[in-house]
């Protein structure tokens, strides 16, 4: 079984694009219009992080929808009363504790094996019946619940977005700038091929994992501020851990932490919140 508690990124396929031509890259930085797009920053009233960020909230809801209508319309959700009432029951709970009881959310529970859970921009929200059976408890539940919410209410799918963008900007331009010279043009194709893997392993795969992390500690506090016992979230991924099957790949080539690190900062961020004393 492997872990797949994951914000799910269907939703940025009907994503708006920048012009990435070459063309468009050269017109852009003579216009003065490439760099002042992709230097938009905001505080997130959430986490009160400071965020890059070229599309808002409205936007992502917008590329969202299409991938829930299609997700509900090719798979399968369970006809089994209890399983969708504690899902409810859980959800109801955690969106409380989230400050987000007031909003009228859309919620389904899918009929298969995945071990995932998703809530997407837009108030949409997706919990396979995998996840439910590797839970030991409704705290466990909350805890997977309280994450996906943190990425919405951290506006991470508009990050992720945003940095995926900027980064591919900057390498059209420095591939430009490497065409442009005769020093460096005839070795072009293997700076770009680093470039291309620095910008992977060293800015988006980082912003990935530093998201989860983010995730993990917005939703223990949801499910403090829930009633629910903040140390299960310790133990769900002491579970994860236990039932990865086959090699895991290093941490800094995964868009997660380990497993085993991300229950390590768990215990370290409730006993620093005062929660639980683990």
């Amino acid at each position: 079984m492997t872990e797949r508690i994951e914000f799910d990124s269907k939703i940025l396929e009907n994503a708006p694009r920048i012009n990435l031509s070459r063309r468009g890259i050269i017109s852009g930085l003579a216009a003065g219009t490439v760099f002042p797009l992709i230097s938009s920053c905001t505080t997130n009233p959430a986490t009160g992080r400071s965020q890059f960020l070229l599309v808002g909230d409205d936007a992502i809801a917008t590329m969202a929808a299409a991938a829930w209508t299609d997700m509900k319309a090719e798979t399968p959700q369970t006809s089994n009363t209890a399983l969708k009432n504690r899902v409810l029951n859980v959800w109801n709970r955690t969106a409380t504790g989230a400050g987000k009881q007031n909003e009228q959310w859309d919620v389904a529970v899918f009929d298969t094996d995945d071990v995932n859970a998703f809530v997407m921009p837009g108030n949409r929200v997706g919990v396979y019946r995998g996840i439910t059976e590797l839970t030991e408890n409704d705290d466990q539940l909350s805890s997977v619940l309280g994450h996906e919410t943190g990425h919405v209410i951290a506006r991470h799918a508009a990050e992720r977005y945003s940095i995926q963008t900027a980064a591919q900007v900057g390498l059209m331009a420095s591939q430009i700038a490497i065409g442009q010279s005769e020093t460096l043009s005839k070795y072009g194709a293997a700076i770009g091929a680093l470039g291309g893997a620095a910008v992977q392993y060293g800015v988006i795969l980082p912003y990935s994992r530093s998201n989860e992390l983010e995730a993990d500690k917005l939703g223990v506090d949801y499910m403090h501020n829930a009633g629910y016992d903040v140390t299960q979230s310790v133990r769900l991924w002491e579970l994860m851990d236990a039932n990865s099957t086959g090699a895991r790949q290093p941490e800094f080539m995964s868009t997660h932490p380990d497993p085993a690190n991300r229950a390590i900062a768990l215990r370290q961020y409730i006993n620093a919140r005062g929660y639980a004393l683990m």
